[in-house]
């Protein structure tokens, strides 16, 4: 529809100088949410710093957008004015006062594709999900043709683990916080990689989100948010590039390593072998030092996952 095809990624120049770009996200009902980034999209070129909020509304075809300033709108035309039409996104702003004079802006919308997607199996990787067959998946269940739902776990107990797979969230404008595509990814049934349509949102606009900052798409659920939100809008596949390392133990039986684990959403670093607890967060006595299944979380949304294989470590 209208609302899905104004939602998405816009990068281009502020003064014909600064590179600027917005996120632009859909809330039902023809009204929007968007975050403007200086330096580029996060995860390309964002600097890490200059962030502004944004909020429209559609009329017919186009989109026109006003600046927020903490939890209010305003409409004063000398901050930020913006219109979508089409492919286009311009307007001027004020927010970036070291560009000399100019503070018009033209944004061309963009799609990204993780550098990972379709990454084909190395050699002696178990296939898992290749769009074919859910033989490797307890009550896997293939649907809209070659994709596999949620709520299944695979046949198979892993260990140590390098997991590459691909997700895709529906379009849910009108649902708010844990309730937008929401699902998990669980190595070991263990430790949960939230799963979540994420796009846009981000700690200073929580009043919207509704939204724990550790449940965000890619946080190690209820333990450490991303250190990037790297989602990608809704209905776009993204990737996930999971490495694992199970507790090590000497010769005695004492731990000498804790476990850990390094995330890559849409290619990029997002945790850095993060050091796991003995127990996950309200979970029975840890099987540490066991292998598990890799589980794939029904929330009740329409997610769906893709291209999955892993290597054992």
């Amino acid at each position: 529809g209208p609302d899905y095809q104004i939602q998405g990624e816009y990068v281009g120049k502020v003064g014909g100088t600064k590179t600027i770009a917005v996120q632009v996200f859909a809330l039902g009902a023809g009204e929007f949410q968007g975050v403007v980034y200086g330096g580029g999209l996060p995860g390309a070129g964002w600097d890490g710093e200059i962030r502004f909020h944004i909020a429209g509304k559609r009329d017919g075809r186009t989109a026109q957008f006003h600046g927020i300033f903490g939890e209010r709108i305003q409409f004063r035309d000398n901050s930020f004015q913006g219109t979508i039409r089409g492919d286009e996104f311009s307007g001027k702003t004020i927010w970036f006062r070291n560009v000399a004079d100019a503070t018009q802006f033209t944004l061309k919308k963009v799609e990204r594709t993780s550098p990972t997607m379709g990454a084909k199996l190395p050699e002696g990787a178990v296939g898992l999900f290749d769009g074919t067959s859910v033989d490797q998946w307890v009550e896997g269940r293939l649907t809209d043709g070659n994709l596999l739902s949620v709520g299944t776990e695979t046949k198979q107990k892993f260990g140590s683990v390098f997991i590459h797979l691909e997700f895709r969230c529906p379009f849910m404008p009108s649902a708010r916080g844990m309730k937008r595509g929401n699902s998990g990814v669980y190595v070991k049934r263990e430790w949960e990689v939230q799963v979540l349509d994420s796009f846009g949102w981000n700690s200073e606009n929580r009043k919207y989100e509704r939204l724990s900052i550790f449940g965000r798409c890619g946080g190690i659920h209820e333990m450490v948010k991303p250190r990037i939100n790297m989602s990608f809008p809704p209905l776009t596949w993204q990737t996930y590039d999971i490495e694992y390392r199970m507790a090590q133990l000497d010769a005695e039986g004492k731990k000498v390593t804790p476990a850990m684990m390094s995330v890559r959403h849409n290619g990029v670093l997002i945790h850095d072998r993060y050091v796991l607890p003995d127990t996950p967060p309200g979970d029975r006595p840890s099987k540490e030092f066991e292998p598990g299944p890799l589980f794939l979380q029904d929330h009740g949304d329409p997610v769906r996952y893709r291209n999955i294989w892993l290597v054992e470590k």
